[in-house]
């Protein structure tokens, strides 16, 4: 019964997002037309005259009718415009997402370390549920970013500094994370699959839940580290100080062949 109950949300959402698609697909100058003449015969009803229609003669008629939206040209003018702003709205979020872009790459081109622009184009884009697969940000400064459920697929955040930051539920797969300070950051319920956290710096991180499988924290520090229901299938813990403090040189071929 639970799934039934999420079906017709679901099918709004799609049904609303198809909707948008057809608006966007209609011209812009259309859309102007048909405002207009909808809007001026709103304005000729909501001001109903008894004597706006003069029997025998339709001169009167269209004059009077001519006044009243005259009258309101400047509400009609007021209400058209909202209307075409709103169309215009995905055309400016694409130009928004474009910039935000070009703020990050050209970042990573100057290898610049600290970028507030930077750190607020990436919240910008994962608020607009833009995926950051292929991300560009080594040792970028990104501490205490607010990034939950982000998708960082195969990102390239090596020697980055993530010190606090939230990603809990973030998709981390393939991420290159060698030498990244991620000290006390939220990493519970995210995916780290096949990941590579070589020499970085994992105190007191939370991977509570995580996916650890295939991935490689070889040289890397764990100490206060919170791995409860972790799944470190075939992860390769070479010369990593665990949790306890203690150094793991137990052999990557016998992990491996552990269950």
């Amino acid at each position: 019964m639970a799934p039934r109950s999420h079906r017709p949300s679901l099918w709004s959402r799609q049904s609303i997002h198809r909707l948008e698609q057809r608006v966007q697909a209609i011209p812009t100058w259309l859309v102007a037309l048909i405002s207009v003449v909808l809007l001026a015969v709103l304005v000729v009803v909501l001001r109903g005259d008894p004597n706006v229609l003069y029997p025998g003669q339709p001169y009167g008629y269209r004059r009077k009718v001519l006044n009243v939206i005259l009258d309101d040209a400047e509400a009609i003018a007021i209400m058209v415009a909202v209307i075409l702003y709103v169309k215009g709205a995905p055309d400016r979020k694409t130009q928004k997402h474009y910039e935000a872009w070009r703020v990050i790459d050209t970042a990573a081109a100057a290898n610049v370390t600290t970028s507030y622009a930077r750190n607020k184009a990436l919240k910008d884009l994962h608020h607009d549920g833009v995926p950051l697969k292929w991300l560009e940000a080594p040792r970028a400064n990104l501490a205490g970013i607010e990034l939950p459920k982000a998708n960082l697929e195969c990102c390239n955040l090596a020697g980055t500094n993530l010190e606090g930051a939230n990603l809990r539920g973030a998709n981390l797969v393939g991420a290159n994370l060698i030498g990244a300070n991620l000290s006390h950051v939220d990493l519970v319920g995210s995916d780290l699959g096949s990941a590579d956290l070589s020499e970085a710096n994992l105190r007191g991180a939370n991977l509570t839940g995580a996916n650890l499988w295939e991935t490689n924290f070889s040289n890397a520090e764990m100490r206060w580290a919170e791995l409860e229901q972790a799944q470190l299938n075939h992860a390769t813990l070479e010369e990593t100080i665990l949790p306890d403090g203690s150094l793991s040189n137990e052999p990557k071929e016998h992990r491996e062949s552990s269950p």
